[in-house]
């Protein structure tokens, strides 16, 4: 009996296969009941992998689109911050700079002498600099950025740069002045140096710069320069720092010596009794350069002390210290 059942439930199925025309071999293909259900099981297993399948691409597509967006932001961003480091490098050269000017004016100052501490710049003082421009760092000056209309992170990265931006451009117009300002300041202090930082001699003071009547000839004569009485041999200093362009006797203003402090000032010391420079020394102010005596042109032991800008001799008492 079972094995009947068996039989029953074991169907068979034959597939003939005949060419065209009823010529050739006759093939055929015999297909079981139990070969029919291992297919569709078989089927079925391939369709709920396949669905299983569908599912997980329909829900790891649009993160897989997700992800290539961030890396072509993440690319874009980097672009960006590139640029904008670069646009840092130079603002922190430019600050480097500005410091070198800084201890420069800090150094002028102790040099002029003038009190610490300044303090902060007023708004005539910030305008003349020009900087005026820094309110734009605040945000009053900057475009602002719509969120809404890009990434945060681009958001983020437009702000950086456009302050980046503002900063460098403030600091390109405020540098030349800065530079300007030290370098102006430095020639001045130069300039200073050059002029008398101390009297020549000590003594008392006979004749002034101007017309006057002249104890020699018993005319009315201009007097070049100034007189200092004091006893022979008596020290005669260089008022500045300098070069000697002249140190020999000369006519009627006798053994004199002659110093170049540069930008057009010299000083004169005529009348003396020796001379302890020789031409092309360079001498500091104060430095004793000849003595008090009688030689040229003379009606007693003096120094006579002229001071030239330019070519033209001025009066030394608007120039010595008082």
């Amino acid at each position: 009996m079972g094995r009947r059942s068996d039989e029953r439930e074991e169907r068979r199925y034959t597939l003939l296969f005949v060419q065209d025309r009823g010529r050739g071999r006759v093939r055929q293909l015999t297909i079981t009941s139990s070969m029919l259900r291992r297919a569709a099981a078989a089927l079925t297993v391939l369709g709920v992998f396949l669905a299983l399948g569908g599912a997980v691409l329909a829900v790891e597509l649009p993160r897989l689109w997700r992800f290539d967006d961030l890396v072509a932001e993440n690319l874009r961003l980097k672009t960006r911050l590139h640029d904008i480091e670069g646009e840092l490098d130079e603002v922190e050269l430019t600050l480097r700079r500005l410091r070198v000017y800084d201890r420069q004016l800090r150094a002028l100052q102790e040099d002029v002498g003038l009190p610490g501490g300044l303090g902060p710049l007023d708004d005539a003082e910030s305008a003349a600099l020009g900087l005026e421009a820094l309110g734009e760092l605040d945000g009053g000056g900057l475009a602002p950025v719509q969120v809404d209309d890009l990434r945060p992170a681009d958001a983020w990265a437009g702000a950086v740069e456009a302050r980046a931006e503002g900063l460098l451009r403030v600091l390109r117009e405020v540098e030349p002045r800065i530079g300007r300002a030290a370098e102006d300041v430095t020639d001045l202090l130069t300039i200073r140096a050059a002029l008398p930082q101390v009297w020549p001699a000590s003594g008392v003071l006979t004749s002034g710069f101007g017309y006057r009547r002249s104890p020699i000839y018993r005319s009315r004569k201009f007097h070049s320069g100034i007189d200092v009485s004091a006893p022979r041999g008596s020290r005669v200093v260089a008022v500045a720092p300098g070069t000697v362009s002249m140190a020999r006797s000369n006519g009627g203003y006798g053994r004199m010596v002659v110093v170049d402090h540069g930008f057009g000032i010299e000083s004169r010391y005529a009348h003396s009794t020796s001379i302890f420079v020789d031409e092309g020394d360079y001498v500091e102010a104060g430095q004793v350069v000849a003595t008090v005596g009688t030689t040229g042109q003379t009606t007693g032991p003096h120094l006579h002390f002229e001071l030239v800008v330019h070519g033209q001799a001025v009066d030394p008492l608007d120039y010595l210290p008082r």
